[in-house]
C-alpha cells in the first residue's frame, strides 16, 4: 500500500443542491464552512456525476497534507476528493451509467446523462465560449452533430498498468490504475484484445490498442508474447507489429501507433464532408483544378487526400517524423500534393500569399500567434478550422474576426466525436471579409 493510500484523511458530509456543470462535466456544489477563526465562508466544489438541480448528500475527502521533512515550498495541494453519497432527488436527465466504474475513472464525465441533453450541454458551453472569449453575442452557430451509434466508438485506446501488470484507466484527478476488461466507449474489438491481455501481465507503463473499424486488423504496443498472440489470433483478430490499415471516405490509410488519426471513424467520415463543403461547395469565383489547398497538421494525410481530388494542388504540413512517413505512402499514388516536414508555425507564413484554402487542426492550444499573424498578414479567402477545444478555438476566432477583422465567421459545427466526455470538436468556417 502506498504512503498515499496509508494517510489518514477525514471526511464530511453535506447536504446540496448541484448547480451548473463546470467545462469539465463536473457539477458545482456550494457548502458553507468555517475558517480557522470561526468566520464562515462559502466554498465551490465540483461533484462528479452530478447534474444541475439535483438534491444530494456528498461526501468530501480532505487532501493529502505535506508529509513530514518534505519541503513546504515543493508541495502543491490538491483539490479534495467528492463524490455522492444519495441522490435525494434525480435530475430528469439523469440516467444510469453503463460503466460500473463511472464516476471514479477518469476516462468519461457524462455516462449519467441522457445522450441528447449531452450534445444540447456541448452546443451551450460552445455558444457562451464564442460569446465570453471569442466576443461573438449572435454567432453563426449550429447544432451539435451527434454520434449515431454514441458507444463502442473509440478505435484508439492508452491503458495504464499498475504495479502488478494490470492494464486499465486511472482514477480521477490520481495515478491509480483501475484493472479493466472492457471498456464502454472502446471499440468492440479493443475490448476483446483487452480481455486477453487482462489474463497476463502486462509491461508497465501502457498498453497501446488500435483497432479498424472496416476489418479485424488491430495494432498492439508493446508487442505481446507469441502465446498471447495466438490467443489474440483465436479470438479473430489479425494482430499487425508496425502499422495497420484504415479506411476513410473510400481511400485506405496506413497508421503507426505514434501517428495521429482521428478516434471516432464514423464521426470522422462525417468530419471530412463538412472539410470538403467548407472549402469547396462556395468556391465560386474560380475554377477548381485552379485552387492551392493548404492542409496544416496533415497527419497521415486524410484530408489531403480527400482534397486532392478536387483542386489543382494541395500543400501538407507536418512534424512528426512517423506521421509523414504515414502520409507519404498514403499519398504515394496522389500527384498532386506535396508534403512538407516541419512545423506549421515555421512554414505557413512562407505559403499564406500563394493559396486559396486552408484547413487546419492545431493540437489543443490552437494556433500559435505567428500562424495568426500570417493569416491577418496575408488573408486566405476560405479557412476550415477544425477544434478540438472550443475556448481555444473563441480565442482565435477573436482574432481573426474582430481584433483584425480580417475574416468573417461563416458557421461553427459542434461534433461530438466523444460522446460519454464532455469533449468538444467543433468545425468552423471562415471567409475573407
Amino acid at each position: 500500500m502506498s504512503n498515499e493510500q496509508l494517510q489518514e484523511r477525514p471526511i464530511t458530509y453535506a447536504t446540496v443542491t448541484l448547480g451548473a456543470l463546470t467545462r469539465e462535466g463536473d457539477a458545482l456544489a456550494e457548502i458553507s464552512e468555517l475558517d480557522a477563526e470561526g468566520n464562515p465562508f462559502t466554498r465551490s466544489l465540483r461533484v462528479p456525476a452530478g447534474l444541475p438541480g439535483e438534491h444530494v448528500t456528498i461526501a468530501i475527502e480532505a487532501p493529502l497534507a505535506p508529509r513530514p521533512g518534505r519541503h513546504r515550498r515543493h508541495w502543491k495541494p490538491r483539490p479534495p476528493r467528492v463524490w455522492i453519497t444519495e441522490i435525494h432527488q434525480p435530475s430528469p436527465l439523469r440516467i444510469d451509467a453503463s460503466c460500473p466504474v463511472f464516476g471514479s475513472c477518469g476516462g468519461c464525465q457524462l455516462q449519467h446523462m441522457r445522450y441528447e441533453a449531452q450534445i444540447e450541454w456541448k452546443r451551450h458551453v460552445v455558444q457562451q465560449l464564442l460569446l465570453d472569449i471569442g466576443g461573438f453575442s449572435d454567432p453563426p452557430l449550429l447544432d451539435t452533430v451527434p454520434c449515431d451509434i454514441p458507444w463502442h466508438y473509440r478505435n484508439h485506446m492508452r491503458f495504464s498498468v499498475n504495479r502488478s501488470g494490470q492494464a486499465g484507466l486511472t482514477v480521477r484527478g490520481s495515478h491509480r490504475v483501475l484493472p479493466l476488461t472492457e471498456c464502454p466507449i472502446a471499440h468492440e474489438k479493443i475490448n476483446r484484445a483487452l480481455k486477453i491481455l487482462g489474463e497476463q501481465e502486462n509491461a508497465r507503463p501502457q498498453v497501446l490498442i488500435r483497432c479498424s473499424d472496416v476489418s479485424n486488423q488491430i495494432l498492439i504496443q508493446p508487442t505481446p508474447s507469441p502465446a498471447i498472440a495466438q490467443q489474440i489470433g483465436k479470438a479473430g483478430l489479425d494482430l499487425r507489429n508496425e502499422t495497420m490499415e484504415e479506411e476513410l471516405s473510400g481511400a485506405t490509410f496506413r497508421i503507426r501507433p505514434s501517428s495521429f488519426f482521428q478516434t471516432n471513424t464514423a464521426q470522422a467520415e462525417k468530419m471530412v464532408q463538412m472539410i470538403r463543403a467548407g472549402l469547396l461547395d462556395s468556391a465560386t469565383n474560380e475554377p477548381l483544378d485552379k485552387m492551392t489547398i493548404v492542409d496544416a497538421y496533415c497527419g497521415v494525410g486524410t484530408f489531403a487526400r480527400v482534397l486532392a481530388q478536387h483542386v489543382g494542388k494541395v500543400i501538407a504540413i507536418e512534424e512528426s517524423a512517423s506521421a509523414i512517413k504515414d502520409a507519404q505512402w498514403n499519398l504515394r499514388d496522389i500527384h498532386n500534393v506535396e508534403i512538407l516536414k516541419g512545423k506549421v508555425e515555421a512554414l505557413l507564413p512562407g505559403l499564406a500569399t500563394h493559396i486559396d484554402g486552408l484547413v487546419i487542426d492545431p493540437p489543443r492550444a490552437g494556433c500559435q500567434q505567428v500562424i495568426l499573424d500570417a493569416l491577418v498578414e496575408n488573408p486566405v479567402t476560405r479557412i476550415v478550422y477544425v477544434s478540438c477545444d472550443p475556448s481555444t478555438l473563441a480565442r482565435d476566432l477573436n482574432i481573426l474576426c474582430h481584433i483584425h477583422p480580417i475574416y468573417q465567421l461563416r458557421s461553427v459545427q459542434p461534433l461530438d466525436m466523444f460522446p460519454q466526455t464532455a469533449h468538444i470538436e467543433c468545425v468552423a468556417l471562415l471567409e475573407r471579409a
